[in-house]
């Protein structure tokens, strides 16, 4: 399959994870572990640290989600549950948003089996870092390694755009094994607050913050969702192909976004 079709698949998947058919542990693993092998990072360094939570962390994963809910309807996990007679209407017809994702055995579909938590990391010099460092005898132009440096908004930057690349190459590897993969913003925000050494941290109006998920000690950058995607109707997953279909995310024109320069 060309690298076209196969993210021509990708659907960001709110209400239709598959709570029986779940990758294993070692699955997961090898994926990660293979996209830090082929993924971009400058110097190689990853500024980055990746909390896996699977299956048997059933609290952590439901406590990210309640993080993930800044609105009061329509958020990670929650989708229009505060109705008050719980139903939706959509293109497809009108349902019972309780028929969409729990079943009769009490499995609940908003729930991802694995969900990853990104987060700031301080790296240790490499290699390379070392070497140049030495070779220059200028030890403060990797901020990646510098615990002064290491939280400050133009490494923030720098770990926000390498999470997106990392994400996106572990994309592709999940997709050729029909593996499901959404991605999450919707959280509270830390800044750093460097004269004062701490974070601002916002909080949630509806949700819960990330004091509730201890294993976050720095800046949280991004959250993803991994499992198998359930045969049955998510009427909230992302659409941005079917102008017939509710929920259309129609994209702006090529136009809008490049400009050649004559």
């Amino acid at each position: 399959m060309s690298i076209e079709k196969l993210f021509s698949k990708r659907r960001q998947i709110r209400a239709a994870w598959d709570q029986k058919k779940i990758p294993t542990k070692k699955q997961v693993h090898n994926l990660l572990d293979r996209t830090l092998q082929i993924s971009p990072s400058k110097q190689n360094l990853f500024p980055f640290k990746i909390h896996a939570y699977g299956p048997d962390n059933v609290e952590e994963r439901e406590t990210v989600g309640k993080i993930c809910t800044l609105y009061q309807t329509g958020s990670v996990n929650h989708w229009d549950d505060a109705k008050t007679n719980g139903t939706i209407i959509t293109n497809e017809g009108e349902f019972n948003i309780n028929d969409l994702v729990i079943d009769d055995e009490g499995n609940d579909y908003r729930i991802a089996p694995w969900v990853l938590v990104f987060e700031s990391r301080l790296c240790e010099p490499n290699n390379f870092v070392k070497e140049y460092s030495d070779l220059h005898n200028d030890y403060s132009r990797f901020s990646q390694t510098d615990p002064e440096r290491f939280r400050d908004m133009c490494n923030t930057k720098l770990s926000c755009i390498e999470v997106g690349m990392y994400l996106q190459t572990l994309a592709g590897l999940c997709l050729e094994n029909d593996i499901g993969i959404s991605y999450i913003r919707s959280f509270p925000e830390w800044r750093w607050a460097g004269k004062r050494s701490e974070y601002n941290k916002d909080g949630n109006k509806h949700g819960n913050d990330w004091s509730t998920l201890p294993d976050i000690t720095e800046q949280p950058l991004m959250v993803a969702q991994l499992g198998y995607v359930a045969n049955r109707l998510d009427t909230f997953r992302s659409n941005s192909t079917n102008d017939g279909r509710g929920h259309w995310e129609n994209k702006p024109d090529i136009d809008t976004i490049v400009q050649f320069k004559d």
